[in-house]
């Protein structure tokens, strides 16, 4: 009987053990299943989180974009109307210097004249007129008008004309031998052509 007892009490504090780590392996998995939520829950809330912060990510993106697009659209808007100014400031120039011009022509006409007339007259007359001659000159000068001078130099296509050609010798063959009109520049531009005769 007294081994059945000892057999008995063993077996009892191992039930009870066994019964005590159960309810201990309870508590933990309880504890453990809570803290595994609770992460679950975590990680469900900054996954949401993260999925708000792309869009304002995506939204900022998007308004940066605008933004370059926009800032491009205006240094092209700006490099435009930066050529359009000096392409105005041009044309505008070349409209002064092409007016000037066109009067300046019909001055050499008025010169012509003076010339022609001057051949006609004497004494005092003669000098008043040469007066006035020497003041339209002045104005030629000023607005940098000058006559060529043509007479026993080569004959230039780009500046003559050639209203013919005479036979003055073989020492003037190809030269400038008559100025019949005289020739005008501004700068590099031919405001009037000479019309000349050549040697042939």
């Amino acid at each position: 009987m007294a081994q059945k007892k000892s057999q008995t009490k063993p077996e009892a504090k191992t039930e009870e053990v066994n019964h005590e780590t159960a309810a201990t392996q309870t508590d933990l998995e309880k504890a453990l299943t809570e803290e595994n939520e609770k992460l679950i829950g975590e990680v469900e809330r900054l996954t949401e989180e993260n999925k708000k912060i792309k869009k304002t990510c995506d939204r900022l993106q998007s308004s940066a974009d605008k933004s370059d697009t926009y800032l491009n659209q205006l240094v092209a808007m700006k490099n435009d109307f930066e050529s359009y100014k000096r392409r105005m400031k041009f044309n505008g120039e070349q409209a002064k210097l092409e007016g000037a011009q066109a009067v300046l022509v019909h001055l050499l006409a008025v010169c012509d004249t003076f010339e022609l007339a001057s051949k006609h007259l004497d004494g005092d007359n003669l000098k008043a007129f040469n007066m006035v001659y020497q003041q339209l000159l002045g104005i030629l000068k000023d607005n940098s008008v000058e006559e060529m001078d043509v007479l026993n130099q080569p004959f230039d296509p780009m500046k003559m004309n050639a209203l013919s050609k005479l036979n003055y010798g073989e020492d003037k063959r190809d030269l400038v031998v008559e100025v019949y009109k005289k020739g005008y520049i501004m700068g590099d531009k031919v405001l009037r052509y000479a019309e000349v005769i050549v040697g042939a």
